[in-house]
């Protein structure tokens, strides 16, 4: 009951931080980190198609919506997805732990006209949230927040129906080069206190707790493209190699062989 309170502590900060209208939101590490993943990395994920490509499987893994009761956990203003689950799904439910960021979803809901839909402004682990009865929770960048998974598993499985399933998306600490680059920025992360990129641990976790129905890898081998993207090589070629490191990433079948990846994106179902 106590580490719970601590954690509940804990995401009041993370909803002060995500309610600020500091842009920067902290320290050089935090800036510089935002700077690369919104500037090269996000150009590099759009020229070949990432971004999109994990948003299309989702739809795919979600499938016929029109009878399921929808938990869009953690999305803030809405993500990429929110307003098409409110729009078709039989129920939808959007919380996160900001207030101000729930309040446009919410205008955005209304704005659709998506009568069976609303957006919350709750902590996922408070007991303030009683809804249950969930076939599908969309976490979306949202997973890796918890540092205590034993209870966030305990959490979603309780929040779930039977058969249940998770659609999510996550960054990895899984390789070796990833490991170091966070070893030397975290300690200085203005956000470091609920930022908790998922390990060799956690993956055994959910494998342990969750069917893991599909998997993809994203930035595995494909990470190094990164660096080959800027070099002054042909880009027809460069293009090509970069395309193939993408699509093996992608194209794994097993939770190990995420391990070199920087991020994954799993349909999980509950046991």
């Amino acid at each position: 009951m106590k580490e719970t309170e601590e954690i509940l502590e804990i995401n009041k900060r993370q909803k002060d931080f995500y309610n600020s209208e500091d842009k920067s939101k902290g320290n050089i590490a935090t800036a510089l980190w935002a700077s690369f993943r919104n500037g090269i990395l996000s150009d590099f994920r759009q020229k070949f198609d990432i971004k999109d490509r994990v948003y299309d499987e989702h739809k795919i893994w979600l499938g016929d919506i029109s009878n399921k009761k929808i938990l869009d956990l953690g999305c803030l203003k809405g993500n990429y997805l929110s307003i098409y689950m409110a729009q078709n799904a039989k129920e939808y439910i959007g919380i996160d732990l900001s207030d101000i960021s729930i309040a446009i979803l919410q205008q955005k809901i209304e704005q659709n006209n998506c009568k069976n839909a609303s957006a919350i402004a709750v902590d996922f682990l408070s007991p303030e949230f009683s809804q249950t009865n969930f076939d599908v929770i969309y976490a979306y960048g949202v997973l890796h927040h918890f540092e205590n998974f034993d209870l966030l598993v305990t959490k979603l499985k309780e929040k779930l129906v039977t058969n249940g399933v998770i659609v999510s998306y996550d960054p990895l600490e899984t390789s070796f080069p990833v490991k170091v680059l966070r070893a030397l920025y975290r300690p200085f992360q203005s956000d470091k206190d609920w930022e908790w990129p998922f390990t060799k641990i956690t993956l055994s976790k959910i494998k342990n707790n969750f069917d893991v129905i599909q998997i993809r890898g994203i930035l595995g081998k494909s990470k190094y493209g990164v660096l080959m993207n800027l070099l002054p090589l042909n880009n027809a070629f460069k293009t090509r190699i970069i395309a193939k490191m993408v699509a093996k990433d992608w194209n794994i079948t097993k939770i190990e062989q995420v391990y070199s990846c920087m991020h994954t994106t799993m349909l999980l179902r509950k046991k």
